[in-house]
């Protein structure tokens, strides 16, 4: 098993210091089994639920040539993807443009040969696993009864630049689309704050993928900044929830025990209240006092400068941490320089995600002294001069072309060109 990174004693942040979101539809259905090992004969399995009033079905597929279920890890890995596309400008591509390295770090595992193989294991799997969600997958601006039903892989699509025959290495650069629904879902928002440099922190997989579920809960779907102080459910639910085997209450409450007393220990849950016997027996979760701690929160959501990103297809939860981490001031200054971008006749591939390079840039790749008319001379020849392998780099770049396409031909007559017989170039 590959290890996790050490972190320390990390506390949990308060709401108001959180700056980073995951997605919150897929995040409660646990798509990934909270179970760090399971046999490779656990391919499939299959749950019901009440959704809003009519049953719902969820149900998963993998072929035991990848291990079974997506299940442990691989929930650690979908998370750094989730918050990866969000901060690259959630295009509409669904795309994340990355390395395995950096993948590696964000996900809180260190650089060895053992975490790279676990990061090959987890992204086939993810590939190969197939999802069913019958009547329960909500899209944003349906009424209550608009439910429908969706097929897919977690990530659709894998383009790397070592052949998929050889191990990923530091240097791997990977691209990778996640599933439609999973892309669309964080694009119409429906995310929640998440805590990324306490869930690293964790020890086991289990007590991580705990914590992502328990934060899940915290937050509804109206309202992403005040978390709820405890939720009680049936054990034999969460257990659902979890994707554990288990189905007696005894053993599913030693199996999560471990997890439950890192998570009181480490202040995020103040107790754990187990009551009842049978199919009658429930679980009280209460978050610990820095988990609910009240903060004045800065909402931003009539700001004119957040309503203008957002109108240039940046996420809102983007815009607002843009405007957070770099100021108003910096970004306003950004955003006429991309305004002079787009007034100089250029056209960007995906406007979100070059609007929100342009902010990020430290580099002056955006000629930020320049008039509007020289900067594509200038960003040319900074790209003539750039290696191959930086623009390959860990961050994917937005890149510019000319609205017209067309080639300048002379006025004149061309001039012919005798040909000289020869080997054909390869």
């Amino acid at each position: 098993m590959a290890r996790k990174m050490s972190k320390g004693q990390v506390s949990p942040k308060s709401r108001g210091e959180i700056r980073q979101f995951d997605e919150t539809k897929l995040t409660r259905l646990g798509l990934i089994s909270a179970q760090e090992r399971i046999s490779p004969s656990y391919t499939t399995w299959k749950t019901m639920y009440d959704v809003n009033g009519h049953d719902g079905e969820l149900s998963c597929f993998s072929p035991s040539e990848v291990g079974g279920v997506p299940h442990g890890v691989d929930g650690d890995f979908v998370t750094a993807l989730n918050t990866l596309y969000l901060e690259q400008g959630a295009p509409i591509d669904g795309y994340v443009h990355t390395t395995a390295y950096q993948l590696l770090q964000r996900a809180g595992f260190e650089d060895n040969g053992a975490s790279y193989q676990r990061l090959s294991e987890s992204l086939r799997r993810l590939r190969l696993a197939e999802y069913v969600i019958g009547r329960a997958w909500r899209q944003r601006g349906e009424s209550g009864n608009g439910w429908a039903s969706v097929a897919f892989s977690y990530i659709s699509q894998i383009k790397q630049s070592t052949p998929e025959h050889r191990d990923l290495s530091r240097g791997t650069t990977l691209s990778i689309q996640l599933a439609d629904p999973v892309a669309e879902s964080i694009r119409n928002q429906y995310i929640h704050p998440l805590d990324l440099e306490f869930q690293v922190s964790l020890k086991r997989p289990l007590t991580r993928a705990l914590y992502r579920l328990l934060n899940a809960r915290r937050y509804t779907e109206h309202d992403q900044f005040n978390p709820i102080s405890q939720f009680t459910v049936l054990v034999s639910d969460w257990a659902r929830d979890c994707k554990l085997t288990e189905t007696i209450t005894a053993r599913i409450k030693r199996n999560l025990e471990e997890a439950h007393q890192e998570l009181i220990r480490r202040n995020y849950l103040d107790d754990v209240v187990f009551e009842g016997r049978g199919s009658r027996a429930t679980v009280t979760y209460i978050y610990g006092a820095a988990a609910v701690r009240e903060q004045s929160i800065q909402v931003m959501s009539d700001s004119p400068l957040i309503q203008v990103l957002v109108q240039h297809q940046v996420a809102r939860n983007v815009a607002l941490k843009l405007v957070r981490d770099y100021g108003e001031a910096h970004v306003s200054a950004r955003l006429e320089r991309f305004q002079a971008l787009l007034a100089a006749g250029y056209q960007p591939r995906q406007t979100g995600a070059l609007l929100v390079d342009v902010i990020k840039d430290q580099d002056g790749k955006y000629g930020d002294h320049l008039p509007p008319q020289q900067v594509h001379r200038s960003r040319a020849a900074s790209e003539r001069a750039e290696p191959p392998s930086a623009k390959r780099g860990a961050v994917h770049r937005a890149t510019l072309r000319p609205r017209t396409s067309e080639k300048r031909r002379p006025s004149g007559p061309c001039p012919s060109k005798s040909r000289q017989p020869g080997p054909r170039q390869p």
